[in-house]
C-alpha cells in the first residue's frame, strides 16, 4: 500500500522518545513492502539534514513543511480558541503541500503521529480524498496536560487548564473521523474511553525495543560501583520533575550509607535546575552522541515519575540492558512486569530508599532482576509484534 504520513516532528535520529516510535514504525511498514511518503514540520535547523538522512535511510520521501514564525502561531491560537500544542506542529501555510503530495503520491492511507496534526488532513478530506485516517495518540494529551494544571500555581495553572480542554477537543474530534486510533497501552486506551470518547475503534499500539541494540555488556562492570542513573530529555518537564524529587527526596539518603553511589542524569537540553545539581557525585552529560555507555555502566535505573502519561521508553531500554528499574507506578505505567520480580516499585521518598539501597546490598537480587527483566523484553516487546495492530490495520484496507 501507499501510505502518507505526517509526523509532528522528522523522526531522525531516533534518539528520543517520540522520534523513535515513528521511526520504528516507518521502518517496520517499508520492510513489511509498504510504499512511504513522509511529510513533518521543521523545528531546528538541523531537521533539513535529518530529513535527507531519514530519506536515505528508509528509502523514502520526505517532506519538510516550513511553519513560519512560532509566536505569531501562539498568538493565533490564543485568539481563536485553539490550543497550543496544535499550533506548535499546524499552520495553514503548509496545507497546499499536503494537498499537492496528495494529489501526486495517491495514497491508499494516512498515517498521523499526533491529534495535533489532524486539521491538515480533516478539512477536506470527507469531500475530497475519502481516505482512512489512522492516528498514533500514544498518550492521552489532555490527561497530562491536567497533571501540569494539579502541581501548578496561577497563571500557569489556568494555561494548563485551557490546554487540557483544547487537546480532549481535539482528541474526541480524531476519534470520530479516524479509521482506527492508537495509544501505547491498555490503561491508556481505558483512559481515554473513560474520559475522553468512547467514538470509533481505539487500539493498543505499544512501543517496542530493540533487544540486539540494548543490551548489556558486563566485561568492564566493577561489582563495587554504585551508579546511578536517569535518561532523557532534560527540559521536558515530567523528567525534570523527577529528578528533582529524587534529589530532594532520595539522593542524599543514598549518599549517606554509601559515600561512593554517583548519579547520572543523561540527556539532552538539560533545564538550569538539572544543571546547577552538577556536582562530585552527580554527573549532567547534556546530549550524548552514544547512551549505551551509560545504560552499560548503571547499577540502578531510577523512574521516579511524579507526572507521567503512557510508557517510559528509558525503562524499556533499561530493562533490555538488564538494570535493574526502581519506578514510581506512574513510571511503570502501560509496562508489562511483575512487582518484585522485574522491577521494584516505590511511591513514596522512604519506600524509594529502601528499594535503592537494597539493590546496593544484595547483588544477587540485583543480578537476578536484571536477568528478568531482560526475559520480559524478550518476550514481549521485539517491534514487529508490538507494530501488528498497525500492520493489520493496513492490510485490511488493501
Amino acid at each position: 500500500m501507499k501510505v502518507l504520513v505526517i509526523s509532528h516532528r522528522i523522526p531522525f535520529p531516533p534518539n528520543k522518545g517520540e522520534k523513535l516510535r515513528t521511526f520504528h514504525q516507518l521502518e517496520h511498514l517499508t520492510q513489511v513492502g509498504h510504499e512511504i511518503s513522509l511529510l513533518a514540520p521543521l523545528h531546528t535547523d538541523e531537521d533539513e539534514e535529518h530529513a535527507k538522512g531519514l530519506a536515505q535511510t528508509l528509502k523514502c520521501k520526505v517532506t519538510p513543511l516550513n511553519l513560519g514564525n512560532k509566536i505569531i502561531r501562539f498568538l493565533k491560537a490564543l485568539l481563536t480558541n485553539r490550543s497550543f500544542s496544535e499550533a506548535n506542529f499546524y499552520t495553514s501555510k503548509a496545507e497546499p503541500s499536503i494537498k499537492k503530495e496528495i494529489n501526486a503520491f495517491k495514497p491508499d492511507a494516512i498515517l498521523i503521529t499526533a491529534s495535533s496534526l489532524l486539521h491538515y488532513v480533516a478539512k477536506n478530506n470527507e469531500a475530497e480524498y475519502n481516505l482512512p485516517i489512522l492516528t498514533d495518540f500514544m498518550d492521552v494529551d489532555s490527561n497530562k496536560w491536567e497533571q501540569y494544571a494539579d502541581k501548578a500555581s496561577f497563571p500557569m495553572r489556568w494555561v494548563y487548564r485551557r490546554e487540557a480542554k483544547l487537546v480532549r477537543k481535539l482528541e474526541q474530534e480524531a476519534a470520530q473521523l479516524s479509521a482506527e486510533c492508537y495509544l501505547i497501552a491498555s490503561a491508556e486506551v481505558e483512559l481515554f474511553k473513560k474520559d475522553i470518547s468512547t467514538d470509533g475503534t481505539v487500539s493498543v499500539l505499544a512501543n517496542g525495543i530493540d533487544s540486539v541494540t540494548f543490551q548489556a555488556n558486563k566485561q568492564n562492570k566493577n561489582d563495587d560501583d554504585a551508579i546511578f542513573l536517569f535518561t532523557g530529555v532534560m527540559d521536558y518537564k515530567p523528567n525534570i520533575d523527577a529528578v528533582l524529587w529524587f534529589i530532594e527526596h532520595c539522593w542524599p539518603n543514598i549518599v549517606q550509607h554509601n559515600p561512593k553511589a554517583h548519579f547520572i542524569i543523561a540527556g539532552m537540553n538539560p533545564n538550569p535546575s538539572i544543571l546547577k545539581l552538577a556536582s562530585d557525585n552527580i554527573t549532567v552529560t547534556g546530549f550524548v552522541e552514544n547512551i549505551m555507555p551509560y545504560f552499560q555502566s548503571a547499577d540502578v535505573f531510577v523512574a521516579p515519575f511524579q507526572i507521567a502519561r503512557g510508557v517510559q521508553n528509558k525503562v524499556l531500554q533499561a530493562m533490555s540492558c538488564e538494570i535493574p528499574v526502581v519506578s514510581t507506578s506512574r513510571g511503570i505505567e502501560g509496562i508489562i512486569h511483575t512487582q518484585g520480580e522485574d522491577v521494584l516499585i516505590a511511591d513514596n521518598p522512604e519506600e524509594f530508599n529502601e528499594q535503592c539501597l537494597l539493590l546496593l546490598q544484595n547483588k544477587a537480587l540485583k543480578a537476578e532482576i536484571g536477568l528478568k527483566a531482560r526475559q520480559t523484553i524478550l518476550q514481549n516487546y521485539a517491534w514487529p509484534e508490538v507494530l501488528k495492530p498497525l500492520t493489520n490495520r493496513l492490510e485490511s484496507l488493501s
